[in-house]
């Protein structure tokens, strides 16, 4: 070999020293990634933590994107305060993307907050997203805590998904049990078609029929429709048949849904016989703005006596203090779903301070306990085997005198219905 060569092959091999020395691994011209020593693998905690956040601004989830976002960020500042009151030396900052609701979008917002090296995301918030990223995040060592996604199918032990939300068939069991208590015997489901409706209405209607009831085998839209005048005329026609037999007091529709609910509603207001039975939802519609702020959604939604259920929060310091907040910043009163967008932050960070490390593997493994032993806006933040919320009791709320209002509790631990 001669002289040239030699000198060649040092300088390669210092250069490769110096890569590995500084925590630059650098890929082939094919690859568009570079990991870095700040990458989402790094320990330590100093100067400035980012953290990840994906949530619906815009699309179907806006209005409860709107409010997630806030009290996320809310989230930030209080528990950025609680790390200057102890001397931390460190702080957090939230990178936020916007998934419009769509799964697509999600994951590349996913994968551009991995190009950022921020391997600690708050959400994605719905189902349907967290399907269609959860791969990335088990591959790419990202961990997801979502404050609202609640498939039953989504329930997986041991995987990169936390969710501060009971699985759905927590959920399908309060609707069922309110319909029941309201003196329903005919269950006319009406679902989102993804991940989330289709395991919500499997669940609502399991629990409706274990009762006793009567299920049909309902409507699955397609929420990307922006009409649906062909699956209202087909649910009048079911319930004008169910309505005959056994009388309208007794047919009611579940509508598993997000925002779409109102063109939905439109749709159905020229069939007088769809707001002759009563209507029931889940927490994805409940304070849903745009039933009572338009005029035809208003008029329908107080004539079938929309009622929605949703997961209940504990009346605490902190909740209210969340609830105020978000009541001074955008003038309404919001779903439940703000108090725990709040705590996953506080779990997350606390996971951190307790890990002494930013590598989400680290945080996943202590995080659990964390959650266990934290007492959140929302109440108790326990987690089950599968990483979601271990139980929760429902609220009841419906569209009465053109105003969302409580109307009573469903109890999770009797399989109770209590209205005020």
């Amino acid at each position: 070999m001669n002289q040239k060569k030699k000198t060649g092959i040092g300088i390669i091999a210092i250069l490769i020293s110096i890569s590995i020395l500084i925590g630059v691994y650098v890929v082939g011209p094919d690859s568009s990634e570079t990991v870095q020593a700040n990458s989402a693998d790094s320990s330590g905690l100093e100067g400035e933590v980012s953290i990840g956040l994906i949530l619906p601004i815009t699309g179907d989830l806006a209005t409860h994107g709107e409010e997630n976002w806030e009290g996320s960020k809310l989230g930030v500042v209080d528990f950025n305060e609680h790390l200057k009151d102890i001397g931390a030396g460190w702080h957090l900052k939230m990178v936020s993307e916007d998934s419009q609701t769509n799964p697509v979008i999600a994951l590349e917002k996913l994968t551009s907050l991995h190009a950022k090296g921020i391997g600690v995301v708050v959400g994605p918030e719905t189902s349907s997203n967290i399907r269609n990223v959860k791969g990335y995040a088990d591959s790419n060592n990202m961990l997801l805590v979502s404050c609202c996604s609640s498939a039953p199918a989504l329930a997986i032990p041991n995987d990169n998904v936390f969710r501060l939300v009971p699985d759905d068939r927590n959920q399908g069991a309060a609707i069922a049990k309110l319909m029941q208590h309201e003196g329903i015997d005919v269950l006319v489901p009406v679902w989102r078609g993804d991940t989330w409706g289709d395991g919500l209405s499997e669940a609502t209607m399991n629990s409706f029929g274990n009762r006793g009831g009567m299920v049909d085998d309902g409507i699955r839209y397609n929420p990307e429709s922006p009409e649906f005048s062909t699956s209202a005329s087909l649910l009048a026609e079911k319930i004008n048949n169910y309505v005959e037999q056994y009388g309208a007091e007794n047919v009611g529709i579940a509508f598993l849904g997000f925002s779409e609910v109102l063109q939905f509603v439109q749709s159905s207001s020229s069939h007088e016989i769809l707001d002759d039975v009563r209507w029931f939802g889940p927490g994805s519609i409940n304070k849903e703005y745009k039933l009572i702020d338009d005029p035809v959604g208003l008029e329908f939604s107080n004539s079938m006596q929309f009622t929605a259920v949703q997961v209940a929060a504990s009346d605490s310091e902190k909740y209210q203090r969340v609830h105020d907040h978000l009541v001074k910043t955008l003038g309404r009163a919001p779903n439940t779903f703000v108090h725990s967008s709040y705590d996953v932050v506080w779990i997350i960070g606390l996971s951190m301070l307790e890990a002494q490390s930013t590598d989400p593997h680290d945080i996943k493994s202590i995080l659990p306990k964390i959650a266990e032993s934290y007492s959140g806006s929302i109440g108790s933040t326990k987690l089950n085997e599968a990483g979601d919320l271990d139980q929760a009791d429902y609220e009841v709320w419906g569209i009465r005198d053109g105003q969302w209002l409580l109307l009573g509790k469903y109890s999770a631990s009797d399989d109770s219905v209590t209205l005020t």
